[in-house]
């Protein structure tokens, strides 16, 4: 029977001690959970009060990631009014110190709430030290359980979990609402067959309410325990009365914080292989990969592996166009390799005789890699590139009499696309849209100059390829600067 048909029985809001949540759940290391029975191949969704707690702490900490949801958002605003006579609280402080010497955040955060037993105990689930587990392992044990310390004070001083139960409804529709939209397509069906599930492994989507666009593909494994694969989907749209949105568009989100689950550890148990190769080709993509927080080569190739693999869920449950607009998007982003990488995971599902594990075709992956880091001279030249800039960035003596930004291109672009992109006020006054000129190469921005003023804005961004070649591939986001004399 198909996920929709079955999912009128999904929609039963229910209190847990770990969150509050729709579909089945066993009993989780944060409390008991007490949860209506699902169909097996539907996916649960929950708030987790242990990701919620971290969440609300490093928003406090200043943490950008974990300060996206506007302020203007109902649960956001009163989030931020009920916590923040607790701004520098210890367990703030820890965790902005912890944040800034062991690089604790982004996925991190959400992760290491999962370790923990919650409402209204906070302690970890195995001792920290406990070789077995899976634990990110940012800190030593001895930091870790003097951050949960400070966590179980911080909880109790502001009253957390007295707050969440405030909002169970809320939390309730949410989880709803981002388990009805995971119904749609069967991922926990996909996962199986294409990677191989851990023998029992339990599935469920938390809803990050204070993630805004940030979304985390987490997972948990307990000795002894099945492990629990547990994506953090970001609420970034929200309706007038404040609840999370979720739509079409996040099956690619949802589809690639599944495949981090299998994805990581399979890059990290051939490390020893794909890293060279990663060493090699993560120069040539630094800005773009240290843009979104892939700073080492290990995380470019997590991210590279997940983004195929997500390529091939679409193309197998999605529409082409989305398939094809989601490669479009990483190599905009700096991913130049995903479209042969994904044609290769194609020939992985082909061949499942062959290849009857995703690990056994480890080898091929490797290969590939290896070829791309070769050939990166090869794959960078057919970007395009700016060869002239006017005024040129860096100027600080433009006339401010000036009319016009002139672009010059290495190669023909494509004439009904272009992307300057800034903040408002710090970008140049543009009375109307450019035009390329009629050899494609030379493009005219109309422009309205003020005296003594620095003009700061960019060409393309991650999320706006405006400026694309003929052949399709996007300029990379160049920031340019300058500065008008001042009469």
């Amino acid at each position: 029977m198909r996920p929709t048909v079955m999912l009128a029985r999904l929609l039963f809001g229910i209190a847990l001690a770990a969150g509050i949540g729709v579909g089945a759940v066993r009993g989780s290391p944060a409390g008991t959970a007490h949860s209506a029975s699902a169909p097996p191949e539907l996916i649960p969704a929950r708030v987790d009060e242990r990701v919620e707690l971290l969440s609300i702490i490093f928003r406090l900490a200043d943490a950008f990631e974990y300060h996206q949801t506007p302020g203007t958002v109902p649960y956001a605003r009163e989030a931020d009014k009920h916590f923040a006579p607790f701004k520098n609280h210890e367990a703030v402080r820890l965790a902005n110190k912890l944040r800034q010497d062991h690089g604790l955040g982004f996925d991190a955060v959400a992760r290491f709430g999962l370790y923990l037993k919650g409402n209204p105990h906070i302690e970890p689930v195995v001792p920290f030290d406990d070789p077995r587990t899976e634990m990110p392992r940012c800190f030593s044990a001895q930091t870790a359980a003097e951050f949960v310390a400070a966590l179980q004070r911080f909880a109790d001083d502001s009253h957390a979990f007295e707050f969440m139960k405030t909002h169970h409804d809320l939390y309730g529709r949410a989880a709803q609402r981002l388990a009805a939209e995971v119904a749609k397509r069967p991922y926990r069906e996909w996962l199986t067959d294409f990677f191989g599930a851990a023998p029992g492994a339990e599935f469920c989507a938390i809803v990050g309410m204070l993630n805004g666009g940030a979304n985390y593909g987490v997972w948990t494994h307990f000795p002894g325990r099945p492990e629990e694969i547990m994506p953090v989907i970001g609420a970034h749209n929200f309706d007038p009365e404040g609840v999370p949105v979720f739509g079409s568009n996040d099956a690619k989100t949802v589809a690639h914080e599944f495949c981090h689950s299998y994805c990581n550890p399979f890059v990290d148990r051939h490390a020893d292989r794909l890293l060279p190769s990663a060493d090699r080709i993560f120069p040539y993509r630094r800005t773009l990969m240290t843009r979104q927080a892939y700073g080492d080569p290990r995380y470019m190739m997590h991210e590279a592996m997940v983004r195929a693999c997500t390529n091939r869920f679409l193309r197998a449950h999605g529409t082409r166009a989305e398939a094809d607009e989601q490669l479009r998007d990483e190599v905009r982003r700096g991913f130049l390799w995903t479209p042969d990488l994904s044609a290769l995971l194609g020939e992985f599902e082909r061949s499942r005789n062959q290849y009857p594990t995703f690990d056994s075709f480890a080898p091929r992956v490797i290969q590939f890699f290896d070829g791309v880091a070769a050939s990166m001279d090869d794959r960078m030249a057919r970007l395009p590139h700016v060869k002239g800039l006017s005024p040129a960035s860096g100027t600080n003596d433009v006339n401010p009499s000036v009319s016009e930004l002139r672009i010059e291109f290495d190669r023909p672009m494509r004439s009904g696309s272009f992307a300057i992109m800034g903040e408002a006020g710090e970008m140049p006054e543009m009375p109307e849209p450019g035009q390329f000129r009629p050899d494609l190469r030379t493009f005219v921005q109309p422009v309205a100059l003020r005296p003594g003023k620095t003009y700061v804005f960019r060409l393309n961004d991650l999320y706006r390829p405006g400026f694309v070649s003929e052949e399709g591939m996007p300029l990379d986001e160049l920031p340019v600067t300058f500065t008008t004399t001042t009469p």
